[in-house]
């Protein structure tokens, strides 16, 4: 039945799901040379499409090269220079807002569908199908309508804000009720679910795949999954709303969609990590080449033990954007925030800088109340290693971003 229904969207919708995916699929099989030439190909298809807006009219015949980066900020002051306004846009979406300043993007039909299908590529490499059934726990809380669409779909939708004990209970229940195949999070929402769980001595049900998405996933997040899914496959996809970006294949790689988007790396640092150029071959509504997505990467030249050829994404460190700017001049990386090690009994915190006085608050959420947090340790870790002073406060818990999702590290 639910494969049906699917299909008849599809039909609806006019998206090409099963011929795309065919074709995606191939793309696994091919060689170096093979993907390199099919991205020149795609690339000279968007190029015709950019040059008809105001911001790429004399890149006609330009190599990739000769495009200039563009960072989100300058986009979006520069919103209506870079529409090709070749039809009626399909959607305008928006960015989370990340710096707490939300950004808009035009998503052509071609966009969807390609981010579509890569999550299809996922589930196929995993032997898995749409169909499945799946707890998916991101985002906000949907309307009626939208609940019966996933019931169709056989998924069963979870906000992911402001998770408190008493919502961590419910939706362990819930997870165990319905024993899904897949279960989706974002990274963040998943941690303190989980903390919770050991909180209350309760074990969830072992899903085929575990998926996250939304947020970026930190090492400490994804050995706390490892810890409590055993049986079941870790992987993350790495997506923007600008663009499908990578997904985590059955080696534990993650590989580049690139017969979506072609990769750079600018500013590399010592350790190999560079800020993240997208060019987005599907983007003809409003052309992305070589756009700064405000990420930090590491790339990687080794072959998967998958067979797979396309571009292998090494480590995600964060955002460029996710600094801390002090009245001194300095600028402070949350990456730099080794801190792990002193939250062992904390379910969840946040470090929150006022911007007006320079100071720096540690909100957390205790995971066992007889046991209190190493508060001097960690105070002296910020001290000596970035001349921060920090003050504590305990929580019953920590809100979210409007979007759902969760901020670690935030200025106000």
């Amino acid at each position: 039945m639910r494969r049906i229904f699917n299909t008849a969207l599809d039909l609806v919708t006019g998206f090409s799901m099963q011929s795309g995916l065919s074709a995606v699929l191939e793309m696994d099989n091919w060689q170096r040379g093979a993907i390199d030439q099919y991205q020149c190909e795609k690339f000279e298809k968007l190029r015709e499409y950019a040059v008809r807006s105001e911001i790429y009219k004399n890149h006609v015949g330009s190599d990739l090269s000769g495009f200039l980066l563009f960072s989100k900020e300058f986009v979006q002051e520069n919103f209506n220079r870079f529409r090709t306004n070749i039809r009626k846009p399909y959607s305008i979406e928006y960015t989370s807002g990340s710096t707490g300043n939300p950004k808009k993007v035009v998503v052509s039909k071609e966009m969807i569908q390609a981010k579509r299908i890569a999550h299809l590529k996922m589930l196929t490499w995993y032997d898995l199908k749409r169909e499945d059934k799946e707890v998916y726990i991101g985002g906000l809380a949907q309307p009626s309508f939208k609940k019966f669409y996933y019931f169709l779909k056989n998924k069963v939708y979870l906000p992911s804000n402001n998770i408190t004990k008493q919502k961590a209970r419910e939706y362990i229940r819930i997870i165990n009720r319905h024993k899904p195949r897949i279960l989706f999070s974002y990274p963040y929402a998943l941690d303190i679910i989980l903390s919770y769980a050991e909180q209350m001595k309760k074990n969830l049900h072992q899903p085929e795949v575990v998926y996250t998405g939304g947020e970026n996933m930190e090492p400490h997040i994804k050995n706390h999954l490892i810890q409590h899914f055993p049986y079941s496959s870790i992987v993350n996809e790495y997506w923007a709303t600008e663009a499908n970006i990578g997904v985590t294949c059955p080696s534990g790689n993650m590989h580049a969609d690139e017969d979506t988007i072609i990769i750079e790396t600018v500013n590399q640092d010592e350790d190999g990590f560079g800020d993240i150029l997208i060019t987005n071959l599907y983007s003809y509504d409003m052309p992305l080449i070589r756009y700064d997505l405000g990420d930090r990467i590491k790339l990687s030249d080794a072959q998967c033990p998958c067979g797979r050829k396309t571009m292998i994404i090494e480590e995600i460190r964060g955002r460029t954007v996710d600094y801390y700017y002090l009245k001194d001049g300095r600028r402070i990386a949350y990456m730099d925030m080794r801190i792990s090690r002193f939250v062992d009994n904390v379910i969840v915190y946040q470090v929150v800088h006022h911007k007006k006085d320079d100071t720096f608050l540690f909100k957390y959420v205790l995971r066992e109340h007889s046991r209190s947090m190493d508060t001097e340790s960690l105070h002296h870790f910020f001290r000596k290693n970035l001349g921060i002073e920090l003050y504590f406060k305990e929580v019953d818990h920590i809100h979210t971003e409007p979007s759902g999702k969760f901020r670690v590290f935030a200025s106000i």
